[in-house]
């Protein structure tokens, strides 16, 4: 609703008057066909749904000698002059919708809303009163026409929608007793309503079939609502109708409201007793709200509620400027800064300048249809678009057009890249997605319930999953393609109690009465509990095993300080925009940073590590430079990587076809040609004339075969490794033949972890407790190290034996030692040295020897030393050099020399596919002479398992266990592992960004650094590595996509969607989904894979929670996650297409340049 102040489940502190919303009928398209409800308890302009209920059929106007009063459907009330024919008049207060009328008799009237490019239209019915003009029609400026018809008696009885879609309306007595998709068929009843002998809306009836109940005071307030699995909340009204105490089942948000309309004040107090004070003007323009804390934000508005400025608790202002038509025009952010904004004469934003002077601008059609969009650097995406306002074509800075075809209302039917490939869509009759069709011909087949949540999803190959909704529309079971049911549980307002896995293992939620979660119980019993301060955040931590971590936030709820259970505390310190500048441990290690005005990083300084970056045009990296070694890069008008030039001087250059696919890398000398299928799947990769990589995929999008041979100079070919793979139902691969008869098969548990690996030199068996820990662990594969063979021993969640190998941990449980027997001899120690950041700093070897670690502002390890026996001179250095998250080189040198021995990668995704090496230190032209190169075989996830040189020879090959014990032979060697991991022989670990990874145990050294969000076991390393991977150490969580909200309200046509739903997205090429929790709602920072996402129907996505306080690691905006999310939720794209976006994102799909228009 607008314009209102909501607080508890929600209650206008303002006026006291309960709020309540629904949507009854959303119908996708570029004008979506919306039918919504809205209880406001002091609102009696009886409409079709009661006397307190507003809705999309009670807008109406009403004439009167004064004017017109305009009823909106969220019962907001304007006020307007009588208006002069063909002179439009504005309302006296509120939003700036102009009304018009022509003068001639029984002509419409009309109101524009201009912010939302629709025009609304009302005119006399039969039946009706002379003075009510009903709403008759709603138009967007492309023509789209939702009609409103009605009986003889005034009563509506149809909406029609120009691009086909009927609803029929049921009235009786004056009320719409139900709502039926009359272009169906089976004229499907979406929605039926009951009522009382009052005309008051007592049930809503949804496909279930089982009712919502509201019940009533005297004065038609409600004062109860029971949901369909019997929840219950109340409401109490004072005598002047203001809602004074509310409480549902169990207590859950009991909140009590004080009105002191004396100083326009109202407190607030919540379910645990904590006070908040919203303080007013006399216009109920809210001016500062302190929180339970004492902590206050002050607001100012003109006169039409429009912000002018806003005051945080620090006293930093960010002021707001108007033009004349009342459009913001300009932002002044607390540090002077400023970004302005112009528009045209339809109110859309034709040109963004941004605080560094970076200027965006784009152009419209007569319909308001963004047709060129110019970026700061003068590249031009073109558009044009249907008659119904549908996109049409997209043509990017480059000269490559997407195409697409849509259906009436907009849906597209076929999307056409670049390259011709076209991917055709279905929908039922309420506008979802029922198949999709790849250009192979693969289709994917899905049904819907009549609330528009998914049922089922059969794969090309006739793999089918299925979902199961409780009344109130709650996921009960999801069962997956090999028949593992998870179910779950829920409390009150549809909030889960429990997860019940395919295996029987079930995790517990608890909440507080203020529905936030402060307990989570796992299958052991053991419980992670969470302790909120007045204000509702994060104040202690305590994990499984009774650690407990602090935080201390400023007034502006920023964390300024963290506390480990070992004592060991990280204090941090931001500038008035909120970005933070410095970071300093209880060790005195101080992390500082610096920006420019776009807030990207320019400068940052870590113990014994300097980092500076400059941008391009668009605020891509251009250049990053680490303790005087500089990393360069270059991106083309899409963003996309086009050169590397690499400390050493390695060179790596991409080509891309017209759809934005690798077509070529040259790395060094050395060039490699991919070719796609029409699907997006690499079938074949070529390294100049000596190897081919050809690869076969399956229907549903994996991997089946995958054949490399080298070709000699005089042309004759030899097969060098062949793969055929063969895979569950549920994705997860069971056997791999190498077409020799040497096949390696898994036996799997039900939820896919391996319980057994099985191949013709090797055995591998492994066993798990309830919360997916090892509890014993045997392989036989030879020259493999077996002293973490055997069973496991845990204390709490830690593990204290593997085998022979023994595990100390200090109180931050961190592994400080680990031993291991030596025959007849002392048993070796490695000792572990960690500061209060988690990093490892320090490690000492059994024979004495000392390694030190050195990063970066980011966290990325920049440097290892290898010490003399002094503990000072540095003896052998490595330096690793780091292109946003992955490693692309290392370089070795030993004590003073000039000479490095250096080694480069490049990747595809997650999957490293070249690794160079050369001696540096003599001349250029020499280094190249020397340099010695090796194509990379990876397995499906990423790890290496074969280097071969240019001829097709095995320089290095790997064998190991499941989880990541090599055995290596060749010539050569690589250091990278599972994908992210680089193996330190020193410690015995894999580093893995975040964290440290043993391969002896499959678990981290550390625990996960977010804590339990990103997976219920915070040491564990994903269930199965043959399909997930950890390539930062931060454990990814798989969620429903539709669980999460977007952060912007547009996006860029691509090819996410198709490859999605045919099952050729690899999510580990690309890393899970990043998103930030805001007051409980997950909204994501990757848009359109998300989008695509939904549109899959995909039943779960990785993601990776991130902290808001925490830098940005691979963003050359600099910024912190939090900072991140503002910059996206500001976007000039988001202004243009409708305004800022929320904190907590948006639930509805991005608009304008998806595929067409859909909302």
């Amino acid at each position: 609703m607008r314009r209102r102040n909501p607080c508890g489940d929600p209650v206008d502190v303002a006026t006291g008057e309960l709020l309540m919303s629904s949507v009854d009928v959303q119908l996708p398209g570029v004008l979506s066909l919306v039918i919504e409800r809205h209880h406001i308890s002091s609102y009696r302009h009886a409409g079709w749904f009661g006397p307190t209920w507003a809705s999309t059929l009670d807008q109406r106007l009403l004439l009167d000698e004064h004017g017109v009063r305009f009823l909106s459907d969220d019962g907001m009330t304007l006020l307007y002059p009588r208006p002069l024919p063909d002179e439009p008049v504005l309302p006296v207060e509120g939003p700036r919708w102009p009304l018009r009328w022509s003068g001639q008799p029984d002509s419409p009237l009309f109101i524009e809303q201009r912010d939302a490019g629709r025009t609304l239209h009302f005119a006399s019915t039969p039946g009706g009163p002379g003075a009510e003009l009903p709403l008759i029609a709603i138009t967007d400026r492309n023509h789209n026409r939702i009609h409103f018809a009605y009986d003889d008696s005034g009563a509506p009885t149809d909406v029609h929608h120009s691009g086909g879609y009927h609803v029929g309306i049921t009235t009786e007595k004056g009320r719409v007793t139900a709502l039926r998709l009359v272009s169906d068929p089976d004229r499907t009843v979406l929605t039926r309503y009951g009522y009382d002998s009052s005309g008051r809306l007592t049930e809503i009836i949804n496909s279930s079939g089982e009712p919502l109940i509201f019940r009533y005071d005297e004065q038609g307030r409600v004062a109860r609502w029971e949901d369909r699995n019997a929840y219950w909340y109340s409401y109490e009204y004072d005598e002047y109708g203001r809602c004074v105490h509310t409480t549902g089942t169990d207590q859950v948000l009991e909140y009590r409201y004080t009105y002191d309309t004396e100083s326009d004040r109202t407190v607030v107090t919540d379910s645990l007793g904590r006070q908040q004070i919203f303080q007013f003007n006399d216009c109920y323009q809210l001016i500062a709200h302190t929180d339970s804390l004492g902590h206050t934000v002050w607001h100012t508005r003109d006169r039409y509620d429009r912000a002018l400025t806003v005051t945080d608790p620090l006293g930093h202002t960010t002021t707001c400027h108007h033009d004349e038509h009342g459009r913001l025009s300009s932002v002044t952010r607390p540090d002077g800064t400023r970004t302005c904004a112009e528009y045209n004469e339809l109110g859309q934003i034709t040109k963004i300048v941004e605080a560094d002077g970076s200027v965006w601008e784009q152009a419209f059609d007569g319909s308001g249809n963004r047709v060129v969009l110019l970026d700061p650097a003068g590249n031009r995406t073109r558009y044009t678009y249907h008659s119904m306002g549908s996109v049409a074509s997209i043509t990017d800075s480059l000269g490559h057009t997407s195409r697409f075809e849509c259906d009436p209302v907009g849906l597209p039917l076929a999307v056409t890249n670049p390259s011709g490939e076209t991917t055709r869509y279905r929908y039922d009759t309420l506008g979802n997605t029922v198949s999709v069709t790849d250009p192979s011909g693969a289709q994917t087949r899905m049904s819907w319930t009549t609330g528009g949540r998914p049922l089922s999803r059969t794969d090309p190959l006739g793999g089918e999953e299925t979902w199961e909704w409780d009344a109130d529309g709650n996921l009960v079971a999801h069962t997956d393609p090999s028949g593992g049911v998870t179910r779950y549980s829920y409390g009150p307002f549809q909030l889960p109690t429990t997860q019940t896995e395919p295996d029987g293992v079930c995790y517990a939620f608890t909440r507080d009465t203020e529905l936030r979660l402060t307990q989570v119980t796992a299958p052991d019993g053991r419980s992670w509990e969470y302790q909120y301060d007045a204000a509702g955040r994060i104040i202690v931590e305590s994990d499984f095993d009774g650690r407990i971590t602090l935080y201390s936030r400023d007034a502006a709820g920023r964390v300024v300080g963290r506390t480990n259970a070992a004592g060991e505390s990280v204090h941090y310190r931001y500038d008035a925009l909120g970005r933070l500048v410095r970071r300093e441990t209880s060790d005195s290690e101080v992390t500082t940073f610096e920006y420019d005005p776009a807030g990207r990083i320019l400068r940052a300084t870590s113990p014994g590590v300097e980092l500076t970056r400059a941008y391009d045009a668009l605020g891509n990296l251009a250049r990053e430079t680490v303790n005087g070694r500089t990393l360069t890069v270059e991106h083309d008008a899409l963003d996309r990587l086009l050169s590397r030039v690499t400390p050493s001087g390695h060179s790596s250059a991409w080509t891309y076809d017209p759809i934005g696919r690798a077509s070529a890398l040259q790395t060094g000398q050395h060039i490699f040609a991919f070719t796609s299928d029409a699907s997006g799947r690499e079938v074949s990769r070529t390294l100049g004339g000596s190897l081919s990589f050809d690869y076969r995929w399956d229907a549903s999008g994996r991997l089946s075969d995958r054949t490399i041979v080298a070709t000699s100079r005089n042309g004759s070919d030899r097969p060098v490794h062949r793969q055929h793979f063969t895979y569950r139902a549920d994705g997860y691969p069971l056997a791999v033949d190498d077409g020799s008869g040497r096949t390696v098969r898994h036996a799997l548990d039900a939820v896919g972890r391996v319980t057994a690996v099985t191949g013709p030199d090797h055995r591998e068996d492994y066993t798990y407790d309830r919360a997916g820990n090892p509890t014993s662990a045997h392989w036989s594969p030879p020259n493999v190290d077996n002293d973490a063979a055997g069973d496991r021993v845990y204390d709490g969640t830690l593990l204290v034996s593997a085998g022979q190998t023994r595990l100390t941990y200090d109180q931050a449980g961190r592994v400080v030692m680990r031993r291991k027997p030596r025959l007849s001899k002392k048993p070796s120690a490695w000792h572990y040295t960690w500061n209060a950041e988690n990093q490892l700093t320090q490690v000492t070897t059994p024979d004495g020897t000392r390694w030190r670690y050195l990063y970066d502002a980011f966290g990325r390890r920049t440097a290892k030393l290898r010490l003399g026996d002094d503990g000072e001179t540095v003896v052998e250095r490595i330096d690793f050099t780091w292109h946003g998250t992955t490693l692309v080189e290392e370089a070795s040198r030993l004590g003073e020399s000039d000479t490095r021995l250096v080694r480069t990668w490049d990747y595809q995704g997650l999957h490293p596919i070249a690794q160079t090496e050369h001696v540096a230190g003599t001349t250029r032209d020499q280094d190249e002479v020397d340099a010695r190169f090796y194509a990379m075989v990876t397995d499906l996830v990423g790890t290496p398992t074969h280097l071969l040189d240019e001829t097709g020879a095995v320089a290095w090959r790997s064998h190991g266990t499941l989880w990541g014990l090599t055995r290596a032979s060749g010539t050569t060697d690589t250091p990278l592992r599972l994908p992210g991991q680089y193996a330190d022989e020193e410690t015995g670990w894999h580093y893995n960004y975040h964290r440290h990874y043993d391969p002896g145990t499959a678990r981290y050294a550390t625990p996960d650094p977010l804590g339990l969000e990103p997976a219920p076991n915070p040491y564990a390393y994903p269930h199965n590595p043959w399909v997930w991977a950890d390539p930062l150490g931060l454990n990814p969580e798989l969620v429903n996509p539709n669980d999460i909200n977007f952060s912007q309200r547009t996006i860029s046509a691509n090819d996410y969607a198709e490859a999605m739903r045919n099952g050729t997205w690899d999510w580990q090429r690309s890393g899970p989904l990043h998103v930030m929790e805001v007051d409980g709602q997950l909204v994501s920072y990757d848009n359109r894979r998300l989008n695509a996402a939904r549109e899959a129907g995909l039943r779960e996505v990785p993601i990776e929670r991130v902290d808001p306080s925490a830098p940005h690691p691979d963003s050359t905006t600099g910024r912190t996650w939090g900072q991140q999310f503002q910059r996206r939720f500001n976007d000039p794209r988001n202004r243009r297409a409708g305004g800022v976006v929320p904190n907590t994102g948006l639930s509805e799909a991005p608009t304008v340049q998806c595929p067409g228009g859909r909302r």
